[in-house]
């Protein structure tokens, strides 16, 4: 079936499986910055019809015989086997290893890729930021009450905002260099600059962070004649940028009092040797890198880590799910076996994408895949139901690539 569902309406022909889950992944795209709701419902839509339409069954050999899939499939069993020795089973044990379920909508959109245009799903992605960021600004005007007294459009949060934001930007970034007409290379530049702003008025520190570190392959993207130093140059000027906004230097001002706090405390209890509010990122990495080393091989299971985590240190200290990092939860919870699942998959994602960045799709999942991992050197970006769904997604894509295409 080589027809996506417009072309299908439009001459008339019998709507199919495939057609259907295009529109449902349609929705999925723009929905996704909207709130987790919207795309969650969409991929529950997308994996009944993927399942009881057949399709699931006449795909199955991209789920066995694909490359990209395979740590898929590792990734899908991981969490189940965690079950039988973490402390917390009827706990977060269940709740983690549910998300798996997310691994499915990845399936899913791994059947069409090959044969929808898979740019509509780009499309939709960018016109749902857009919408989002127009909500954004009226809130920040007072138009639009704000939720949480954040800016954050039609969801609940800024953490995967952020990140989709810098995908966003990414994106824009790339349709500027490919396009010619000038009117064309103008909307983009604005919508990039639109993205930013929405960027710098979250409160969003992950997202900042992960703004600097991809801001040159921004950059790469808007000159024809390029060099280090130009690249190096603008990057700075665009990260000099963020300081324009009065929420990114109060963020910035509270990181270095919680730094100076740790650097002038006693030793014995900074820097997460002792649990403290004064960036307790520090206490989680520093309990996550702790547990890892006293159970290097299995880890503690799945969901284990608030449950041992606590055990350790004082009864008084919160219970916290996860070390808001993906590399030390997949040590702590699957020991050296999920680091190297980890690694397994997002190397390759990148190995796939890089050899297709000059393509729209390439680029895409390229962009998203790295923002992925640097946000989540920071949040647990792999737990979070946004961007679980982004992530399975955007892994299941990678079939719409020449390489993987059937015959």
């Amino acid at each position: 079936m080589n027809t996506t569902v417009l072309t299908a309406l439009g001459k008339n022909k019998k709507i199919t499986a495939e057609n259907l889950l295009f529109y449902v992944f349609l929705a999925a795209f723009f929905g996704a910055p909207l709130g987790t709701a919207p795309a969650t419902i969409c991929g529950v839509t997308a994996a009944v019809i993927w399942a009881f339409s057949g399709l699931a069954i006449r795909s199955r050999h991209i789920y066995f015989t694909k490359s990209w899939c395979w740590p898929v499939l590792l990734l899908i069993v991981l969490p189940w086997i965690g079950l039988l020795y973490t402390p917390d089973l009827h706990g977060l044990g269940m709740d983690y290893a549910g998300k798996t379920h997310y691994w499915i909508y990845g399936m899913a959109i791994a059947a069409i890729a090959p044969n929808v245009r898979t740019e509509r799903f780009v499309q939709a992605f960018l016109l749902g930021l857009a919408v989002n960021a127009c909500v954004g600004l009226m809130q920040l005007v007072g138009l639009y009450p704000p939720i949480n007294g954040w800016y954050c459009g039609l969801g609940r949060g800024y953490s995967t905002l952020s990140a989709y934001l810098v995908v966003g930007i990414l994106t824009a970034s790339f349709y500027f260099k490919e396009t010619e007409e000038k009117r064309m290379r103008f909307f983009f530049i604005l919508l990039m600059l639109f993205y930013f702003f929405h960027l710098i008025i979250l409160k969003g520190r992950t997202g900042y962070v992960t703004f600097v570190l991809l801001s040159p392959l921004i950059v790469y993207n808007l000159f024809r004649k390029r060099s280090i130093f130009k690249i190096l140059l603008v990057s700075v000027l665009l990260v000099s940028m963020m300081l324009l906004s009065p929420i990114v230097r109060n963020r910035i001002s509270e990181s270095v009092d919680q730094l100076k706090y740790h650097m002038n405390t006693d030793q014995k209890s900074a820097w997460g040797k002792k649990y403290t509010v004064k960036h307790e990122r520090f206490y989680l990495w520093y309990g996550a890198v702790h547990i890892f080393k006293d159970n290097p091989f299995f880890g503690v299971g799945t969901g284990g880590y608030g449950t041992v985590l606590k055990q350790r240190n004082s009864p008084d200290d919160p219970l916290i799910a996860h070390p808001h990092n993906d590399i030390l939860y997949m040590a702590v919870s699957y020991g050296l076996i999920g680091v190297a699942a980890f690694f397994w998959l997002f190397g390759e994602i990148i190995k796939n994408s890089f050899g297709q960045r000059h393509n729209l799709l390439g680029f895409f999942v390229l962009s998203s895949t790295l923002v992925i991992l640097v946000s989540g050197l920071f949040n647990a970006q792999i737990l979070d139901a946004g961007m679980a769904f982004f992530l399975a997604v955007t892994v299941g894509l990678q079939q719409g690539f020449p390489q993987f295409k059937k015959p």
